[in-house]
């Protein structure tokens, strides 16, 4: 069986760790049920909502999903001898998850030129938008899993649904303790988004707004490169690794370092080499065409109530230009765009452990630097341009029940009819857009939640007054209503 001295040392590490993130616990929110049966916890530990997290929550991602107070299956040791035993958990770490949506665009679906195929006018109903599956938790003692499977109702430009891997990672990692106050936590991963890995809630794959309909007007909004590859949005492969300094009277003091490289994944998506939606005009289609590193670096501060981080990113991506032949996809030889994305971004969070409310304001601000390849026919007149996304946003939870959250996001950048075109929106190809949302939220359980969101829009890739616009829609028929629900167990 299981020996004591692991037993121990297991224990020893539950205790470090509830010792870290106890400032977190409150009595309600909800996360994957598979890390609550793993661990015992409640949800609330490490989320203060779905998918924020907490410091406790940010130390289980950092140890790789691994945390867990279960006896394992016994190793049968006697009879066979030196054979292996296999450490299984006695509890399934599937999860699964779904999501249903209805969404009302001001101007119907029309307002979008077109790039929702199986949309109704207006008024879509999405039961299930989606059904995601995850296999999440400790496969080893010092390797974990956030394995996830989607499978998509189809509203998206793509005109099908299907089975596809959303953002995953396999994770192997280790804590070394050097004396009472410093903590270091090593880990060596591979995933297939940009930013998987990452603990705060300011980075593309887990930034607010964090769940939105397939109908939603913000699908075709011009984004960098590194946004559009949230969510495994984008064909990548990567491996990475990561280590977090946790040092201080009271472990108080967090230094983050993650450095990770990309290349292009088939996978199971329905176009491998799809990309963005082109439909859209909002980016580049091409497949990488080399490996792109990504690089991020945070320092996190806690005390009392509060804890604040400060942090910033960069990835660097060379993509096949598709404007002038679309098999160049998989080919070399054909002009080649570059976009590299330069990130800022800070995070304040106040946790009231008595109350069970807690507060969470984030900052984001994304500049992307564009380069275009020769006989590229995206940019014939400007063989340089560049994007910036800034995304502010709070989210406020009452006694862990009630939710209130909004924010703003702003898109600015050099015009450019060939990559965001020119032929529906604005005519001189502007990403220009600009919005304000507010969402309200409830949870009668810990694993249900119904949310309904209302984005207004100042103006939207570069139209203002319907005069602004080619197809005489303006800013205001693009305000969107969003009906959102989701279960999980």
């Amino acid at each position: 069986m299981i020996s004591r001295s692991m037993g121990f040392k297991k224990k020893k590490l539950i205790v470090a760790l509830a010792a870290v993130g106890g400032m977190a616990l409150s009595s309600s929110a909800w996360a994957l049920p598979s890390f609550a049966r793993q661990t015992g916890w409640s949800c609330a530990a490490c989320h203060t909502s779905y998918p924020q997290l907490t410091p406790m929550g940010r130390m289980f991602k950092l140890l790789g999903f691994t945390t867990t107070n279960l006896q394992r299956q016994q190793k049968l040791q006697a009879k066979f001898g030196n054979s292996v035993g296999v450490l299984i958990s006695r509890v399934s770490q599937f999860s699964i998850f779904l999501q249903a949506s209805a969404t009302n665009v001001a101007g119907g679906q029309a307002a979008l030129g077109g790039g929702n195929t199986n949309a109704s006018p207006n008024n879509n109903i999405q039961f299930p938008q989606q059904v995601s599956l995850f296999y999440a938790g400790e496969v080893t003692p010092h390797i974990g899993s956030f394995l996830h499977l989607t499978y998509s109702g189809g509203g998206s430009s793509t005109g099908g649904g299907g089975f596809s891997f959303d953002d995953s990672s396999i994770v192997w990692t280790h804590p070394w303790k050097f004396g009472t106050n410093n903590l270091l936590v090593t880990g060596v991963d591979v995933n297939n988004t940009p930013t998987a890995m990452d603990l705060w809630n300011t980075t593309p794959d887990w930034q607010a707004p964090f769940f939105m309909s397939d109908y939603s007007s913000s699908g075709a909004v011009p984004l960098p490169f590194i946004e559009n590859s949230a969510g495994a949005g984008y064909p990548l492969a990567g491996v990475g690794t990561y280590a977090a300094d946790i040092f201080g009277p009271n472990k108080a003091n967090w230094l983050y370092a993650d450095a990770d490289v990309y290349t292009n994944a088939q996978g199971t998506q329905t176009n491998p080499v799809g990309g963005f939606a082109s439909v859209f005009g909002n980016g580049p289609t091409g497949r990488l065409s080399g490996a792109a590193p990504y690089v991020r670096l945070a320092y996190q501060h806690d005390w009392g109530n509060w804890n604040w981080e400060v942090g910033t990113y960069g990835m660097w991506s060379s993509v096949y230009d598709n404007s002038v032949d679309n098999n160049l996809y998989n080919k070399a030889g054909g002009p080649i765009d570059t976009f590299d994305d330069y990130d800022l971004d800070t995070q304040l969070q106040w946790l009231n452990i008595n109350d069970n409310n807690n507060l969470t304001v984030r900052a984001s601000w994304v500049n992307e630097q564009q380069q275009f390849g020769a006989g590229s026919t995206i940019s014939p007149k400007n063989s340089s341009g560049n994007l910036n996304y800034l995304n502010l946003n709070a989210t406020y939870w009452y006694h862990d029940h009630y939710g209130i959250q909004g924010g703003y996001r702003n898109v600015w950048g050099s015009a450019n009819p060939g990559l965001y075109g020119a032929n529906f929106y604005s005519r001189s190809g502007s990403p220009d857009t600009s919005n304000e949302w507010i969402e309200a939220s409830y949870l009668p359980w810990w694993n249900t939640r119904f949310s309904l969101r209302y984005v207004v829009y100042n103006k939207f890739r570069g139209v203002g007054a319907p005069s602004s616009s080619v197809s005489g829609y303006g800013a205001s028929s693009y305000n969107t209503l969003e009906l959102l629900a989701w279960i999980a167990y």
